[in-house]
């Protein structure tokens, strides 16, 4: 199973990931909209762009960081307290690779850039771990909700 995995991992592309919609803004755009904009998608950043290019990422990460610990007004534009020029992956890119960038970066969100060079999408730690559950899905959810639990001996007669 390891090994089928390890191939996988090198052979399989982003592109036919189901990659996540994102919230998309201009640099020009408030802080409080691009917000707004994660809460009704119920995502984790956003993509900052200017004529179809991504310029940067806004992520929660920044919120809090950049925006609640410093005091900033959040009718500033979202271009002061984003991450400029993120760290992108390409659609062709292998799930390897990705997975390597996001680790060597810290990443919990990662752009993914379509063959045209405009972002299409972002690919999260949580899509990983979808991606990864389907080569063990019976050690994965059984899991115990605390996996440091145990039980010390067998529950009835």
């Amino acid at each position: 199973m390891a090994t089928m995995l390890a191939n996988s991992l090198r052979a399989d592309r982003i592109g036919a990931l189901r990659l996540r919609e994102v919230c998309k803004s201009e640099p020009p755009d408030s802080i409080e909209q691009v917000v707004r904009c994660m809460t009704e998608r119920r995502t984790g950043c956003v993509l900052v762009h200017h004529e179809g290019h991504l310029v940067g990422i806004f992520t929660e990460r920044d919120f809090v960081n950049r925006v609640v610990t410093q005091g900033v007004d959040c009718s500033q534009p979202v271009e002061s307290v984003m991450t400029p020029d993120p760290a992108t992956a390409s659609i062709g890119d292998s799930v390897l690779a990705a997975i390597e960038l996001m680790n060597a970066g810290g990443y919990r969100h990662l752009p993914v850039i379509g063959e045209d060079g405009h972002p299409i999408g972002v690919l999260s730690v949580k899509d990983i771990m979808h991606y990864l559950v389907q080569y063990f899905p019976a050690q994965v959810y059984n899991l115990p909700p605390t996996p440091a639990a145990y039980q010390p001996a067998r529950e009835g007669a």
